[in-house]
């Protein structure tokens, strides 16, 4: 089955910034970073983030976009990315898997190909082998996705790790879980969080997590809740800079839940679920279920709906475990213009699908290609309590239609989209990824 994405408005809560004082980073105690050092291998050290005094409300104004970016990413596993666009090059490891041996190094090369990064993997760890291909794209230090392999692979998503995002106040994000393949990381969207939304205030480098709401993909509350978030405490660590909450629990002992915060809005969060060390230790569940949770700063205005679907996007579609646990991650776009676009079903509706791929044991992506149109995401009517947030969204995939759920937001005068949907035919989560062009 193929498959595809879209993006556009500002974060209104930004506010300027002067010269603040620099800080050094927050150390915790030594129970606290234990744990975060054996989930992602941070330690204390120096710090690239700064601290304010200032009320106003919001996100600080994003530094300015530069060529090279270190991302933080997850699949479940916690993985590190480098984008050099200036020598073309992408590093990229699973940190979880190999630490910081380097044992597991992906190195490569890119060029642009109809919008992504088409990657050219020249040194790839033993769960890669043979794998030569994949693809990213990215909002130069602000949001990114990436699959290493055929689209046979995970996609990671990423967010900004060059430094500690700065807040004023307090501070909204609205997410959807990010589903994984593992049976640990399954999302049942009966019980389990679909969406809900968190606040965050932070005094210096510690950052506090209050008002986290959660529901079911039907609106309702879930059986199996997420644990809530502990304070956490950004800070730089092999995957660069990110916020981690250790949990106090021992009974059972609760893996340490590390957060992405890009500065123009974006949020990520890893659960733990496939954190190796101590032995005993299981996923946080910190948000809701799958390996975390993707989201965005609420608008602070209700958005314009039609705006939203009028905009043309690129993103990736994605099935984790629709192949007996294997993935499939294909590229994708979203808001077809011009004569010939089938029209869309409703005026909160946007048609789209994936590109084609050569098909075989490991299929070559063809973004150059025209993509399919049988796919329409149709968001339905915005959550009037919480701007951006669509929990009654639909997915028609060739004429089947797929309950759903979704969250909007701005990224620098651009939308992104963020959704989840359960497939009822290969009972499988799906989520679309997109950001406009």
């Amino acid at each position: 089955m193929t498959r595809m994405p879209e993006l556009q408005e500002r974060n209104s809560g930004t506010f300027q910034h002067a010269n603040w004082p620099r800080k050094g980073i927050f150390c915790p105690s030594l129970a606290g970073l234990v744990s975060f050092m054996l989930a992602v291998g941070i330690g204390c050290g120096s710090s690239g983030s700064q601290n304010y005094s200032s009320t106003q409300q919001g996100l600080a104004t994003p530094p300015p976009p530069t060529q090279i970016n270190s991302y933080f990413g997850t699949t479940g596993d916690v993985w590190s990315t480098s984008i050099n666009r200036t020598a073309s090059q992408i590093n990229g490891e699973d940190r979880t898997l190999h630490g910081i041996q380097f044992a597991g190094s992906i190195i490569g090369t890119f060029n642009s190909s109809n919008g992504f990064l088409n990657l050219s993997l020249t040194t790839t760890p033993t769960e890669l082998t043979d794998q030569k291909i994949g693809f990213a794209l990215e909002i130069p230090g602000r949001a990114g996705l990436i699959r290493y392999g055929d689209i046979f692979h995970a996609l990671v998503p990423l967010a900004p790790a060059d430094g500690c995002t700065i807040i004023g106040g307090t501070v909204t994000y609205e997410y959807v879980t990010l589903p994984g393949a593992s049976v640990a990381a399954a999302w049942a969207p009966t019980i389990d969080t679909t969406y809900g939304t968190f606040q965050i205030t932070t005094d210096g480098n510690i950052w506090n997590f209050s008002t986290i709401t959660q529901f079911t993909l039907s609106g309702g509350s879930p059986a199996n809740p997420g644990s809530g978030l502990p304070a956490g405490f950004c800070g730089i660590g092999a995957a660069g800079y990110a916020v981690t909450a250790a949990s106090n629990s021992n009974n059972p002992p609760l893996a340490t839940v590390t957060m992405g915060f890009g500065p123009s809005g974006f949020f990520l969060e890893d659960n733990g679920s496939s954190q190796a060390t101590p032995v005993g230790v299981v996923p946080s569940n910190a948000l809701g279920a799958g390996v975390g949770a993707i989201g965005v700063v609420q608008p602070s205005g209700a958005l314009n709906t039609g705006n939203v679907v009028g905009g043309q996007y690129l993103g990736f579609f994605y099935e984790p475990g629709i192949h007996a646990g294997g993935a499939e991650t294909q590229l994708a776009s979203f808001g077809c213009s011009g004569v010939g676009c089938p029209q869309p079903s409703s005026p909160t509706a946007i048609v789209g699908g994936v590109f084609p791929n050569t098909g075989g044991t490991s299929p070559v992506d063809e973004p150059n290609m025209p993509p399919s149109q049988n796919i329409t995401i149709d968001l339905g009517p915005q959550d009037p309590n919480n701007n951006g947030l669509y929990p009654s969204a639909m997915i028609t995939i060739s004429g089947v239609s797929f309950p759903a759920a979704a969250v909007v937001g701005n990224l620098e005068q651009k939308y992104a989209i963020f959704l989840i949907a359960e497939d009822i035919i290969d009972n499988t989560p799906l989520g679309i990824y997109l950001f406009q062009q």
